[in-house]
């Protein structure tokens, strides 16, 4: 059930736009009073345990948009989760007061800013969802469709596409369960032979997503997935940089933030159960360094199950730059490795925290230790010195969840 008080508590307490919250405020007492909401609203939240992001819908009847929109959040994660939840095919007038909510709107959104009496907005809708959509059966290996999304198989075709691709039931259905920025579909007979199948198209048709029904033939000449998949998305990709040009963090956190860097990581299916295992401690982010697996590897997408497009991931040439650029910014970082002398139960912190793994041969860089505030190591019974670098980041992420 929606705390609306809480809400609105949150709202003032992160300094929104006062007219903003007047205006929400006055319905929601006319709802109190009536059981209506005059003037009708919408409303997202995005947090787990506490709230860190709103975003207030305001249906409106204008040929130029549906909605207009206000989002106060917190951090990097806060906001992907509230932009994931726009609804698709709906054209929002986002009123966008930071910059740093303004350079993340098109990781999600496509659009144009536009000039009103009231400031300057930004008009969007999501990704994948405009009126150009197609629905058509695909019977050549040739077709423009099916050459796009083949090149989405590399890492050189992701890149310049901004896509990447997701496979399987399981994988694409929570991608259109929850928002993903989706640019095609792509099915076999057999998928939509399936109940689960016909209501997923169902649902995307709905949504005014592109899908295309492919032979497993012709699927199979995409991918070298075997058996081959019954279903893909190509999904927007957005990876940006930790620390650009200027040399400041191009990361927006709050005070009880959590971040996951990850050093060097070699086998993508293990970077992508690290990524599912920091998606489920919740951190703001995950940073991951140039060298090592990269997170949109089809088997570390698979791995994450369907963490790759929702978590933001952000990347950097140079950890220790990344992390002394954090220590800076007054955060506590702890590097793991099974030599240091400090074990996590008994270490002290403060947040907000960042927790560096790196190579599941080799640790972490020396580099990398010597930049950390300190070193900790999970205590482990005689028989094993180290742990799979998913299982010990779940560890430590829990542990300093607290």
């Amino acid at each position: 059930m929606t705390n609306y008080d809480e809400i609105i508590a949150f709202l003032e307490k992160e300094n929104s736009d006062a007219d903003v919250v007047t205006c929400f405020k006055q319905a929601y007492q006319t709802f109190c009073n009536t059981g209506k909401w005059q003037p009708a609203y919408e409303v997202r939240v995005a947090g787990w345990q506490q709230l860190d992001g709103v975003m207030l819908l305001k249906p409106e009847n204008t040929p130029q948009y549906d909605y207009k929109v206000h989002i106060t959040a917190t951090n990097e994660r806060s906001l992907r989760e509230l932009l994931l939840a726009f609804p698709r095919r709906h054209v929002g007038l986002f009123h966008l007061t930071e910059k740093w909510i303004e350079d993340r709107v098109h990781d999600i959104l496509e659009g144009d800013s536009v000039q009103t009496d009231a400031g300057a907005f930004y008009r969007g809708i999501k990704r994948g969802s405009n009126t150009k959509a197609e629905q058509r059966t695909v019977l050549k290996r040739k077709d423009a469709i099916v050459s796009h999304t083949r090149k989405l198989t590399s890492l050189k075709g992701k890149l310049e596409h901004s896509q990447f691709i997701t496979e399987g039931p399981l994988i694409v259905e929570r991608a259109v369960a929850d928002g993903f920025p989706i640019e095609s579909l792509l099915y076999t007979p057999e998928f939509v032979a399936t109940a689960d199948g016909k209501a997923l198209l169902k649902r995307a048709a709905a949504e005014n997503l592109s899908i295309y029904q492919v032979s497993t033939g012709v699927m199979g000449s995409i991918t070298t997935t075997r058996p081959v998949p019954s279903i893909t998305a190509s999904v927007h990709l957005s990876y940006p940089n930790f620390l650009p040009a200027s040399g400041h963090l191009n990361f927006h956190f709050s005070p009880r933030c959590m971040l996951l860097i990850a050093e060097d990581i070699g086998n993508p299916d293990n970077l992508g159960m690290t990524l599912r295992t920091a998606d489920a401690a919740g951190v703001s982010a995950v940073l991951l360094s140039h060298t090592g697996a990269h997170p949109f590897h089809k088997n570390c997408v698979r791995a994450a199950r369907g963490t790759v497009g929702r978590l933001p991931l952000f990347q950097t040439p140079s950890i220790p730059e990344a992390v002394a650029t954090l220590r800076a910014s007054g955060w506590c970082v702890f590097g793991a490795t099974a030599s240091a002398e400090n074990e996590l139960y008994t270490t002290a912190f403060s947040r907000p925290i960042a927790i560096v793994v790196g190579n599941e041969n080799t640790g972490l860089s020396a580099e990398a230790r010597e930049s950390c505030t300190a070193l900790v190591r999970i205590p482990m019974a005689s028989g094993q010195s180290s742990l799979n670098v998913g299982v010990a980041a779940g560890i430590l992420l829990y542990a300093f969840r607290q």
